[in-house]
């Protein structure tokens, strides 16, 4: 029987997407970025972003870059945001602080624009200064800006450039009540797309066939893009871990590593777990995906307010180690604005520091490429993953209803 998809989505819960991070948010952030940059003596700072790392100047601003890059000045007398011809009117619609500034080098390469007004990148830090800079702050990690950008900005103002990036991932790290309650949302919304792609998966169908279901319903109940692009990694593939959905056929009894992730008002959140194909599966591929399991379970539970960080790394990893296994990476990292905010957060084995409140994070046991369980290196990809938060008061919460056992929810085929 064909899976009804206009049906199930009828019958899907209504959420609220008049619900936003407000403006005077944004407002108090601009402030709180301006008496940083005061206090370290930095006459001006400058973020960048672009479609796939958009998190410094979208939690700046609110403006969330779709192909052409852009960038922010804040200054002590403006807010400018930085950008090109095809992203201006975009900008103005989305952005919640600051003016719009048309810069050559954001625009389209070989695109010609008559009737646009371009801005000098030195005439914009005196705009947004009121005088020449002598000192610029960077606040974006220096490997997420382009070396020329880089280079330009010191050409155009001479002005010393100091990396002050430190600056926006602690305050991006502590998240407000309002921000907790988007990735919550984004969290429901990624929820259901995992809980249609356990329905829908059958030996046969294409991986793109199946996260198109997941997809569809992302965007159906508001998700405004996605973190990452989902994930369908089925046979040979499981072992790829980022891999995006191919038109790779799914066989019959092969692993397949499911992942979704979708944003809500720029914030992001993760599922992903892992399964077998024709709902059956061999006694490795069962151990597999239990023991990984229980030891994501185990692990879970560290994640408390005033725990120590590593021990939550540390549960999973000395699980595992009985059976001669290590986790690919480390269990715990931060999200926002990208679904692995980079540069601040993780939590590794070798982490000094206790959870404090007003978070977020994605807790992920990973084994990749390794012999498990009988089974050889080559088909051994396994991911569970889930979206936490601990919240003003301390509290932990958990953010999907997924089983993490949700290899039990797949169909079984008739032979």
């Amino acid at each position: 029987m064909m899976f009804n998809l206009e049906e199930y989505v009828r019958r899907l819960p209504q959420i609220d997407v008049t619900r936003r991070v407000p403006r005077s948010e944004y407002e108090a952030r601009i402030r709180r970025v301006r008496q940083a940059l005061r206090r370290r003596g930095l006459d001006a700072g400058f973020a960048y972003g672009n479609e796939w790392r958009p998190g410094d100047t979208g939690w700046l601003t609110g403006y969330d870059p779709h192909i052409e890059s852009t960038a922010c000045i804040v200054g002590p007398e403006k807010v400018l945001v930085l950008g090109g011809p095809e992203g201006m009117y975009f900008a103005l619609e989305t952005m919640q602080v600051g003016e719009y500034r048309n810069v050559e080098e954001f625009k389209i390469p070989d695109e010609d624009y008559p009737g646009i007004t371009f801005h000098r990148l030195d005439d914009l830090f005196t705009e947004a200064c009121g005088r020449r800079p002598r000192t610029i702050g960077l606040l974006t990690l220096k490997a997420n800006v382009p070396q020329s950008m880089i280079e330009l900005i010191q050409k155009a103002t001479r002005a010393e450039l100091v990396d002050a990036s430190d600056l926006l991932l602690k305050m991006r790290y502590f998240k407000s009540p309002t921000e907790l309650e988007m990735i919550r949302t984004a969290a429901t919304i990624t929820s259901w797309a995992m809980d249609v792609m356990l329905k829908v998966i059958r030996p046969g169908m294409r991986e793109l066939e199946v996260a198109a279901y997941a997809d569809f319903v992302m965007k159906w109940l508001g998700a405004d893009r996605l973190g990452v692009c989902t994930q369908v990694q089925s046979g040979p593939r499981a072992v790829t871990l980022i891999g995006r959905a191919t038109n790779r056929v799914i066989r019959e009894g092969e692993l397949v590593g499911l992942g979704v992730s979708a944003r809500y008002d720029g914030l992001a959140a993760c599922v992903r777990r892992t399964v077998v194909a024709g709902g059956k599966p061999n006694e490795h591929q069962r151990r597999l995906i239990e023991e990984a399991t229980r030891a994501f379970e185990l692990s879970a539970k560290k994640f408390r307010y005033g725990a120590p960080a590593r021990e939550v790394d540390l549960t999973a990893r000395r699980y595992l180690r009985q059976f001669g296994i290590e986790m690919f990476y480390s269990e715990v990292h931060n999200a926002g604005w990208t679904e692995c905010q980079e540069g601040y957060g993780a939590a590794t084995q070798h982490s000094r520091y206790r959870f404090p409140k007003g978070i977020a994070a994605q807790l992920d046991v990973g084994i990749y490429g390794v012999d498990a369980f009988g089974l050889p290196a080559s088909q051994v990809g396994f991911t569970v993953e889930d979206p936490f938060i601990i919240d003003h008061q301390g509290k932990t919460h958990r953010l999907t209803w997924i089983p993490t056992r949700a290899y039990k929810l797949v169909p079984a085929t008739t032979s």
